[in-house]
C-alpha cells in the first residue's frame, strides 16, 4: 500500500530549529502509524519532550483526528510512573501535535533484538525508528524474525512484567483498555524503569464512539492480539493481559508463540491454534512462570486472570516459593500502584524500604532463606551517633497475645512475611506491631523495619477510623531517637496529613508543609520515590493536589 506522505519525500517533516507550539525541534525520531515523532525541548521550561505530529494526510480526516486526540486524552488521564506522561496537546497552523514525556532508552522490541546496544544514543539499529519516544517500529506482521531474539533472564522479565502490570492496573481502574500491548510499546530506561506507551488505540469502556476504532486500520498488532480482539468481541483488560502473555512468552523464549504468512493467517492462530509449549524453547522456567503464561494465553477471556491485581496476587503467592531465587532485587517502581488488598499494605512502602536498604548496604548477598532472596543485603551506617541506641520499652506495645503470629528469625523476614501474608483487617495492626515487639532496636536495619511497620500500622488504623491511634504510630516515627531516615520521615508526614484530613483536622495542612520541606532536601532518587507514593492509590487526590500547590 502506498503511503500518501512518502511521495512528498521529507518536505512535510519538521527540521532541527523549527518550532511547533512552545517546542523547539531538535531531531526526527521516527514515524508511527499516524504520526511523526520528534525530540524537542520546551523553550521556557527547557524540558525534553517527544512530540507526535499527526501526519498531513490524516490531519484533515475527522476520524483519524479524533483518534489522535483520544490518545492524548486517554494517556493524559493516567498519571502514573509506569505510563508515558502526556504534557500538552495543541495545534500550530495546520499541524496537530501531542507533547509527551521523552524516554531516553529503548523499547522492549529493540532490547530483545540488540541487548544493551539498543541503549547507545547514537546507534543505528534496524528497529530504531522510534527509540527514545513513545513507541517503536513494528516488524512485518505475521513474520517471525529470521533469527530468534535473546531470551531474557527470569528476574529481568519479572521486573518488566511487574511494572507493566502496575501500568495496566492504573489504566484498568480508570476504565481504559490499551489494546496494543506489545514489545514496541514497552519503553525501558537504563535505570530499569518501564513505561507503557502509545494509547492511540485505547478505548474508554462504555464511553467512546466505536467508529473511532474502525477507520480502516487493524486495531492492534496481530502478533500480540487477543482472540476476542481479532473476532471483534467484547474487549476489556483481560485482552491486554493476553497481549502481555504473548509478550512474556516472547521475552522468555526469544520468539512469539504464533506466526503466519499473512496477518489474517497469524490472527487465526491466536483464535484456533494451541499455544506451543514454552518449555521446548526454555527448560529452566519455574512452574509458576509456566502457569502464568498458560493462564494469560487462554483463548476464553473468562479463563484468564480477571485483572492485573489478580496476576500480581498470583505472583505474590509464589514470591517465597519457586520465584524466590528470581524475584528482582529492585523492582522499579512497582510503588503504590498496586495494593495487596483494600486492607493490606501498599507496595509504595516496600519500594521506599528497598531504596533505604540500597543506601545502607555496603555489600550485597542473596538471601537463600525465607524472604532473603528478595531484599538487599544487610549493611550499617558507619559510625558515631548510630552506635548508641536506647532500648524501646516493649511493655508499651499493645500486642494481642491471643493472636497467633508466627515470628521469623529477623525483622526483615518478619516484615516481608506480614507484607505477603493474609491481609486480615482485624489482625493487621497486631501483625505489624510484632516487629518492634520481638526484635532488638540495637540494629540499624531493625529500626528501619520498625519505622515501616509503624507506617503500615498507621494505615491499617486509619482505615478503621482509629485516627488517634494511627497518629500515635506516626509519632513513633517522627520522634524516634536516633532520627529516622529523611525519606521515611517524609512519608510519615504525608501519612500524618492523610490521617488528619480523614479526621477533619485542619492541622493536615501543616503536616503536609513539613513533608514538603523535607522533600525539598531529598536526593533526586528519593524525591522520585515520594512522587511514586503520592501517585499511589493510598494517597487521597486532595492531598496530592495540595502537594502540587505548595
Amino acid at each position: 500500500m502506498n503511503d500518501p506522505d512518502s511521495n512528498s519525500s521529507v518536505s512535510h517533516l519538521l527540521q532541527p530549529g523549527d518550532h511547533i507550539g512552545a517546542y523547539r525541534i531538535e531531531r526526527h525520531l521516527g514515524r508511527g502509524g499516524m504520526a511523526d515523532v520528534y525530540y524537542a525541548v520546551h523553550e521556557e521550561l527547557l524540558r525534553p519532550s517527544a512530540i507526535k505530529v499527526l501526519r498531513p494526510s490524516l490531519a484533515s480526516d475527522e476520524i483519524h483526528l479524533q483518534r489522535f486526540l483520544q490518545e492524548a486524552r486517554a494517556a493524559a488521564s493516567l498519571i502514573h510512573p509506569n505510563i508515558v506522561q502526556v504534557y500538552d496537546v495543541g495545534q500550530d497552523n495546520d499541524r496537530r501535535y501531542i507533547a509527551q514525556e521523552y524516554i531516553p532508552g529503548a523499547n522492549l522490541r529493540q532490547y530483545l533484538t540488540h541487548g544493551k546496544e539498543a541503549y547507545q544514543e547514537n546507534s543505528t539499529l534496524p528497529l530504531d525508528r522510534q527509540s527514545g519516544s513513545s513507541g517503536g517500529a513494528d516488524m512485518p506482521v505475521g513474520k517471525r524474525p529470521s533469527q530468534a531474539d535473546r531470551q531474557l533472564e527470569i528476574p529481568e522479565t519479572l521486573s518488566i512484567v511487574l511494572q507493566v502490570l502496575a501500568a495496566l492496573n492504573k489504566s484498568a481502574s480508570s476504565g481504559i483498555v490499551h489494546r496494543d500491548i506489545k514489545p514496541e510499546n514497552i519503553m525501558l530506561t537504563k535505570e530499569g524503569d518501564v513505561k507503557v506507551a502509545d494509547f492511540g488505540l485505547a478505548r474508554v469502556l462504555l464511553s467512546d464512539d466505536p467508529q473511532l476504532t474502525r477507520a480502516g486500520t487493524t486495531l492492534g498488532t496481530p502478533m500480540y492480539m487477543s482472540p476476542e480482539q481479532i473476532q471483534d468481541g467484547l474487549v476489556d483488560v483481560r485482552s491486554d493481559l493476553y497481549s502481555l502473555g504473548v509478550t512474556i512468552y516472547h521475552m522468555l523464549s526469544g520468539r512469539p508463540p504464533f506466526t503466519g504468512e499473512t496477518p489474517l493467517a497469524l490472527a487465526m492462530q491466536h483464535v484456533q491454534a494451541q499455544v506451543p509449549d514454552i518449555q521446548q524453547y526454555r527448560s529452566d522456567l519455574p512452574e509458576t512462570i509456566k502457569k502464568l503464561v498458560e493462564v494469560l494465553l487462554k483463548k476464553n477471556p473468562s479463563d484468564r486472570f480477571s485483572d492485573p491485581n489478580a496476576v500480581l496476587d498470583f505472583l505474590k503467592q509464589h514470591r517465597l516459593g519457586d520465584l524466590a531465587d528470581y524475584w528482582p532485587d529492585q523492582t522499579v517502581p512497582l510503588p503504590g500502584i498496586y495494593q495487596i488488598s483494600s486492607a493490606g499494605p501498599s507496595h509504595a512502602t516496600l519500594a521506599l524500604q528497598r531504596r533505604i536498604n540500597n543506601r545502607l548496604a555496603v555489600r550485597r548477598r542473596q538471601w537463600l532463606t525465607l524472604a532473603m532472596a528478595m531484599l538487599l543485603a544487610i549493611g550499617m551506617f558507619a559510625a558515631g551517633a548510630w552506635a548508641f541506641l536506647p532500648t524501646l520499652d516493649l511493655l508499651e506495645l499493645d500486642v494481642d497475645s491471643n493472636i497467633d503470629i508466627p515470628i521469623e528469625s529477623t525483622a526483615a523476614q518478619q516484615y516481608l512475611s506480614i507484607l505477603l501474608g493474609p491481609a486480615d483487617p482485624e489482625t493487621m495492626e497486631q501483625r505489624w506491631e510484632s516487629i518492634p515487639a520481638n526484635f532488638s532496636a540495637s540494629s540499624e536495619q531493625n529500626r528501619l523495619y520498625f519505622g515501616f511497620a509503624w507506617l503500615q500500622s498507621a494505615r491499617t488504623l486509619k482505615k478503621t477510623g482509629a485516627y488517634e491511634e494511627a497518629l500515635s504510630k506516626i509519632h513513633l516515627i517522627l520522634h524516634h531517637e536516633p532520627k529516622m531516615e529523611d525519606l521515611l520521615l517524609t512519608a510519615a508526614w504525608i501519612e500524618k496529613a492523610c490521617i488528619q484530613q480523614a479526621n477533619n483536622d485542619k492541622a493536615s495542612e501543616e503536616s503536609l508543609r513539613e513533608a514538603k520541606q523535607l522533600n525539598d532536601q531529598l536526593t533526586n532518587s528519593d524525591a522520585k520515590q515520594i512522587d511514586h507514593l503520592l501517585n499511589s492509590n493510598s494517597i487521597p487526590a486532595s492531598i496530592r493536589d495540595r502537594w502540587q500547590e505548595l
